[in-house]
């Protein structure tokens, strides 16, 4: 009990660093929003590991958890007002940071102290964790939207990312097969959705119907994938799997000029020598130009429900109650199939293969089974980005993307899928939130007290290239990923399995072990 207090304590900290860090680069009234989300999560992260007995006493170790958030977000607050501001060139606030650090600090205690009242009602403490938790979710976009921090559209994208990281979780987290091709289901998605929704082929199917069959279409296609790689496994396995997320963006692009003959009439046509014997299906006056090319395909349907009207980019919320409702299908989704008989194979699998075949398991059906499960939540989250953006181009379904769903996983914690999620929040608030706002208040502060005083143009391009923190985003990226490999291999949230391999000490070998097993190791 005492490290998971130590970690909490840690967690509270890094946190609070967070939350400085936040308010100095986006100020305003950004610190309240902040205040209640941080808030929340100390008051439940103090909770853990102690013994609340009733909702007044979780309310105080809450509050006192929010009370060192509300003091960093206080702080910060008039660092930002009276210090970032006037030497990055923006104009004056007054005493609004006064109001605004106030205003973040009083929320902050009171949202550390909810969520620890809600640990310490007896025989609901669950359920009252996920209702504050859903709360939370549910009236963000509205203080967003009272606060004018102007968040929901990279809420959104954390969303979209963290229901695609969760299905490739399915791939490399339970069943422990490598794949590096992740965003050609995503690809596949996308373009079924393109194809099926849209005045491109004249066939303007709603939304609704397009949203399974992308998942269907993604999911065939997985099976595509896993029945030449049954035989492959480690590196070989990534490499193949590496191929085909090249191939299928490359495929959909160069799908301008399709003719489809039909065979048998072809090959007689061929032996006669008169090829106007041939029969054609698809294409016939003139190629059909099935994906649009480099153009891709503009525009897609969107969604549309009765009394919200059709989805539209100027309206947010439609958007994101969407993928936050598909994000919690696929988190329940995925929870039913780890703790099933399929579930339990899948973890076989990875552990070791040749006892998995030794048990009994079939490892063809299983393994094929993991791809298409995976691919099919790549294909939900595809449908959802064409939609959301009303167009596709080739040129999106970069290598790029497989690459960052995988770095999320391992962040977060392999087969942990609350680790999964946090790994997409923390990648994803970084590289879409963060850094642009950090660029920006940097090149506030060198236009304004740095450059002027240079008169050397080669040193001024040098600097203001030099500390642009979107040019250096793959540095930090990756020094990140370095730094955590050597420090936490594990993730940040690890499953219990993983942890054991990663830190084979007989403390952690006994987490990973059943109650009963636990106890037979302790009396050995």
């Amino acid at each position: 009990m005492q490290k998971q207090v130590i970690k909490a304590i840690k967690s509270s900290g890094i946190l609070g660093a967070i939350a400085i860090l936040t308010v100095l680069i986006f100020g305003g009234y950004s610190g309240t929003l902040i205040g209640w989300l941080f808030g929340t999560a100390v008051g439940f992260l103090k909770t853990q590991g102690q013994k609340v007995f009733n909702p007044k006493e979780g309310a105080s170790i809450g509050a006192r958890a929010g009370l060192g958030i509300g003091i960093c977000l206080f702080i910060g607050t008039l660092l930002e007002g009276w210090l970032i501001r006037p030497i990055s060139g923006q104009y004056s606030v007054g005493f609004i940071p006064l109001l605004a650090g106030f205003l973040a600090f009083i929320v902050s205690i009171l949202a550390g102290g909810v969520m620890g009242a809600a640990q310490g009602i007896p025989a609901r403490k669950q359920q009252a964790t996920l209702l504050t938790f859903a709360f939370v979710l549910v009236f963000f976009p509205f203080a967003d939207l009272l606060l004018q921090t102007k968040w929901i559209d990279t809420a959104i994208q954390i969303l979209f990312f963290a229901m695609m990281a969760l299905g490739l979780n399915i791939t490399v987290g339970f069943a422990g097969l490598l794949d590096l091709g992740y965003v050609a289901f995503f690809t596949i998605g996308a373009y079924t959705t393109g194809l099926l929704s849209s005045p491109h082929l004249g066939i303007n199917l709603n939304f609704w119907l397009v949203l399974p069959l992308a998942a269907l279409v993604a999911a065939f296609f997985g099976l595509i994938l896993g029945t030449p790689t049954l035989r492959l496994r480690g590196d070989y396995l990534a490499i193949v799997t590496l191929g085909f997320g090249q191939i299928v963006p490359v495929l959909f692009r160069n799908l301008t000029e399709v003719r489809i003959e039909e065979p048998i009439s072809k090959f007689f046509a061929i032996i006669a020598g008169k090829p106007e014997m041939t029969i054609c299906l698809i294409g016939c006056t003139r190629p059909l130009n099935l994906t649009g090319g480099e153009a891709g395909i503009n525009p897609i349907g969107r969604p549309y429900l009765p009394i919200i009207g059709t989805f539209n980019s100027t309206n947010y919320l439609p958007w994101y109650y969407l993928i936050l409702l598909l994000v919690v299908f696929t988190y329940f989704a995925i929870a039913r199939l780890r703790d099933s008989r399929l579930g339990r194979s899948w973890a076989a699998i990875r552990e070791d293969e040749l006892a998995a075949c030794a048990m009994g398991i079939n490892l063809v059906k299983t393994k094929l089974l993991a791809f298409a499960m995976g691919a099919s939540f790549a294909g939900l989250a595809g449908a959802f980005y064409a939609a959301y953006i009303s167009a596709i181009f080739p040129g999106t379904f970069d290598f790029a993307i497989s690459v960052i769903i995988l770095c999320m996983v391992i962040l977060g914690g392999l087969g942990n899928m609350t680790g999964v999620i946090l790994g997409s929040i923390i990648i994803m608030a970084a590289d879409r939130l963060y850094l642009p706002q950090l660029a920006k208040v940097l090149k506030g502060f060198l236009n304004t007290s740095v450059l002027p005083f240079i008169n050397d143009p080669a040193l001024k391009d040098f600097i203001a290239v030099s500390f642009d923190p979107l040019q250096m985003r793959l540095f930090l990226f990756g020094l990140t990923l370095v730094i955590m490999m050597l420090v936490r291999p594990e993730g940040l949230v690890p499953d219990a399995m993983h942890q054991a391999e990663m830190h084979p000490t007989d403390e952690a070998i006994k987490k990973s072990l059943s109650p009963a097993r636990k106890q037979s190791a302790t009396v050995d």
